[in-house]
């Protein structure tokens, strides 16, 4: 898109159901809440949002009809997050078919992330620090356990959801909601057509994280972005060397 095409279109009222829906598809999306998982009841969802009842019931049924959640009216039941469909050889074909939109997601990732690892390496405090090595350590006993058991979609979404964490919390550090919105959306924007086609864990899924974080306790802003840009690179190499031998 250039200037030029930037204009001024009709604005639509969008219904608060529809917002709402929006606002759990992306909590979904960043692991705030795993398969299994029950979402906060109707009662606790509408004051947390500030809609209607009717409103948080409305978006619950379309949730449910994309096969996102499960709800069950009645004494017991409520909304549980289901595990998203594995269809490995419908990625592919999605992938292959948006290549251009793929490498502007992570276009996007490197230079929005690598901005934050900076920031987060100039503001960091000594407890964001400890809360991210807190997060290594169980991103590295998530990897051990999954070498010794199957490997699952079930664990494969449990290691998304520690990776979104874990760099969510470098966007925190930075103390800037601004940038923390563009990094979840900068996620967001790459995991939803990459995350089907994982289906087990690697181990080195964990490379380059210490390093990141070493950077970022050192307050050395250019490292951290370096190394921020070196590990966003290197699983856009591994994506493109997966979808060129496929």
């Amino acid at each position: 898109m250039t200037s030029a095409q930037i204009e001024l279109s009709r604005v639509r009222q969008i219904p608060a159901h529809e917002l709402v829906v929006d606002q759990i598809r992306r909590a979904l999306e960043l692991g705030r809440f795993k398969p299994g998982d029950k979402l906060p009841t109707e009662r606790e969802l509408s004051e947390m949002l500030d809609v209607s009842r009717t409103v948080v019931r409305s978006a619950m049924t379309i949730l449910d009809r994309e096969g996102l959640v499960s709800v069950r009216r009645g004494r017991g039941g409520g909304v549980t997050v289901l595990a998203p469909p594995h269809d490995e050889a419908a990625a592919r074909r999605t992938l292959r078919d948006n290549r251009a939109s793929l490498q502007n997601a992570f276009d996007y990732r490197v230079i929005v992330e690598s901005g934050a690892a900076r920031l987060a390496a100039e503001r960091r405090r000594a407890a964001d620090v400890t809360q991210l090595r807190k997060q290594l350590a169980a991103m590295d006993a998530h990897i051990a356990r999954a070498c010794t058991e199957e490997n699952s979609p079930h664990l494969v979404t449990e290691w998304q959801s520690l990776d979104s964490a874990f760099h969510l919390k470098i966007a925190e550090a930075c103390r800037n909601d601004l940038l923390f919105d563009s990094v979840a959306t900068a996620r967001r924007a790459m995991w939803l057509p990459v995350g089907a086609i994982f289906h087990h864990v690697e181990p080195n899924a964990n490379d380059y994280h210490d390093a990141i974080v070493d950077a970022i306790e050192a307050r050395d802003p250019d490292l951290a972005a370096a190394k921020m840009a070196e590990h966003i690179n290197a699983t856009r190499r591994t994506l493109e060397a997966w979808l060129r031998q496929r």
